[in-house]
């Protein structure tokens, strides 16, 4: 093992994102040079490969969350919820959250409420 200096981060980064095929090794969708970043293992320091910065970002969220909400296994989650939201891509329940609104209940309560705004503004003219 070998630690990188600072002025090496740059080329590395370069060099891996190229060997990545130009491609998010987490997303997979392609990778600019100016969204790369350099991945590591806080734990262990070891560049780990190079990812969007959003998507390093929420990587790091959630390592660095994981026991918190009781997630012993990294791995294991990530591939629950992949496999999960794939069964989920569709409504497979029938069902809708009592939370939920639906973009035509979305306009009627966009629609009272500039009526309301319009007709305050009428009051105060």
């Amino acid at each position: 093992m070998r630690k990188l200096k600072t002025t090496e981060v740059a080329g590395e980064r370069e060099r891996l994102r190229e060997a990545q095929g130009g491609r998010c090794p987490i997303c997979t969708l392609p990778l600019s040079k100016e969204q790369a970043v350099l991945d590591h293992d806080h734990r262990t320091g070891a560049v780990r490969g190079v990812p969007h910065r959003g998507c390093n970002a929420l990587l790091g969220k959630l390592e660095n969350n994981a026991a918190r909400y009781g997630v012993r296994d990294i791995g294991l989650f990530t591939n629950g919820v992949a496999n999960y939201l794939r069964i989920h891509a569709v409504n497979v329940t029938g069902l809708l959250h009592p939370s939920h609104k639906t973009e035509e209940e979305k306009r009627v309560r966009r629609n009272a409420k500039a009526r309301v705004a319009r007709a305050k503004r009428k009051e105060t003219a």
